[in-house]
């Protein structure tokens, strides 16, 4: 690299760590930084490919034109977070999922069935190191299934629009049309599970409290000898509009006081307000934020501690 004359006395490994510090800091800059030379964009890509996130179709389009000039190798080790929020196009999705395969955290925020009718579930299940998924927005509200995680993900969230608080025994709809089929069955076949998060809306056709006895028996000795051998907590974040505020304040209260009271194995089950928006949740907390688990789990020491 010929670096510029302020640079000229310093020694390389300041040099790039002063360019790699620049990259951190902004994602603009970054992009800016690729320009400067050969050597510089050696050190900036990796910054700029480790978190992608995609909010747009353009932006979708872009980045699959970025990648045609990257070597698989490359794209496959660099990009750790993968953020999906726009419905398509959906060729260019899989594409992007596909070559993305050693991402640990993904999210998505589009129609999954839509996606697994018109592409499969190969990308999403041949993901070679994943930790989380976090399926939100429009990606649940046609449907869920347990097909669409990867059977090696350790922690879930999924925005379930679909589901009827009514019917706490069989809570979900499927993109299959197997509506009959029980959902906690479904999330019981995820054998590798220790963090699980619903985001609902709860109606008041029945109890919200109703649900607890469900997601306690997905707990290890939570009452059916057929829990997930490995989960640890599950938060149920429940949403609501402005105008609904009072009433998701009681659902909260309602469901962290059946936990309690049903002490055991649903002492970790928190309920909680969910964010305004779960996207830039998960957003914030791969790029170094508040993470999605961490104020939940000590929630349960300190109720685990208090019995």
């Amino acid at each position: 690299m010929t670096s510029p004359l302020i640079f000229s006395d310093l020694p390389v490994e300041l040099v790039r760590d002063i360019f790699e510090h620049a990259a951190h800091s902004d994602r603009t800059m970054a992009r800016s930084l690729t320009l400067v030379s050969s050597a510089v964009r050696r050190w900036t890509d990796p910054i700029l490919y480790r978190t992608v996130i995609l909010s747009s179709a353009r932006s979708v389009r872009a980045f699959v034109d970025a990648i045609s000039n990257k070597s698989a190798d490359f794209v496959r080790a660099r990009v750790h977070n993968l953020g999906i929020f726009t419905p398509g196009p959906v060729q260019s999705i899989h594409r992007i999922v596909f070559t993305c395969s050693g991402a640990q955290n993904i999210a998505c925020g589009f129609s999954l069935p839509a996606f697994q009718q018109a592409q499969g579930n190969s990308a999403l299940q041949g993901l070679t190191r994943p930790r989380e998924q976090h399926f939100l927005g429009v990606a649940c509200r046609d449907g869920w299934d347990a097909s669409f995680v990867n059977p090696a993900v350790t922690r879930l969230r999924i925005h379930l629009s679909s589901f009827d608080s009514s019917r706490p025994d069989c809570p979900f709809a499927f993109s299959d049309g197997a509506g009959q089929d029980s959902g906690w069955d479904r999330l019981k076949a995820l054998s590798a599970l220790t963090h699980l998060a619903i985001v609902y809306r709860p109606t008041g056709a029945t109890s919200p409290a109703a649900i607890i006895p469900h997601l306690a028996s997905l707990l290890p000795n939570g009452g059916s000898g057929e829990g997930l051998p490995s989960l640890q907590l599950i938060i149920v974040q429940v949403a609501g509009a402005k105008k609904d505020a009072s009433f998701a304040e009681e659902a909260v209260k309602a469901l962290n006081a059946a936990a309690v009271s049903a002490a055991g194995t649903a002492l970790r089950i928190v309920a909680e307000h969910a964010p305004l928006s779960v996207a830039r949740q998960w957003e914030d907390a791969v790029k170094g934020g508040q993470g999605v688990w961490e104020g939940a789990e000590a929630i349960v020491r300190e109720r685990i501690v208090r019995k």
